[in-house]
């Protein structure tokens, strides 16, 4: 009986003495975590933003492909190409581009103007014309690529 006492009163000895170290993180150890979080975000924004500027591309190539079908569809039964393209046809919520064309009866030329923060894009402003041909204020090759 003596030693289930001494194992007992040696038990709450040790939860006790347990109990009362002090829980919770440290000042280093919260400045510590605080600065692994800035530098990953640090590191992390840039590769974000090249990719948010990138989908942005595609999505004005898109844009232009789509106006050029209709383009084309519509000069197949009018005979020429339209002087105005209707903003249905291109225009999504998303899109951080202006779509313009420029057309003749015969020819046309759709640029795809950046806004807002896009205009920072290597790229810049990209243009198809009624034969395929695509460019770019950057390098055309490139941009229509990637």
């Amino acid at each position: 009986m003596t030693n289930d006492r001494n194992q007992l009163s040696c038990s709450l000895q040790v939860r006790v003495s347990r109990s009362t170290s002090a829980d919770g993180f440290t000042l280093l150890e919260l400045l510590i975590v605080m600065s692994v979080i800035g530098l990953l975000s640090a590191l992390a924004m840039p590769v974000y933003q090249t990719a948010q500027a990138r989908s942005q591309r595609q999505l004005a190539k898109l844009a232009l492909m789509k106006s050029a079908q209709w383009l084309e569809q519509t000069a197949t039964t009018q005979g020429s190409y339209p002087a105005n393209l209707p903003a249905s046809v291109w225009q999504t919520p998303e899109l951080k581009y202006r779509i313009n064309v420029s057309s003749q009866s015969q020819t046309y030329v759709l640029t795809a103007v950046p806004l807002g923060n896009q205009q920072t894009d290597d790229c810049g402003s990209l243009t198809l014309n009624q034969t395929g041909q695509r460019g770019a204020q950057g390098d055309a090759a490139l941009c229509w690529s990637k």
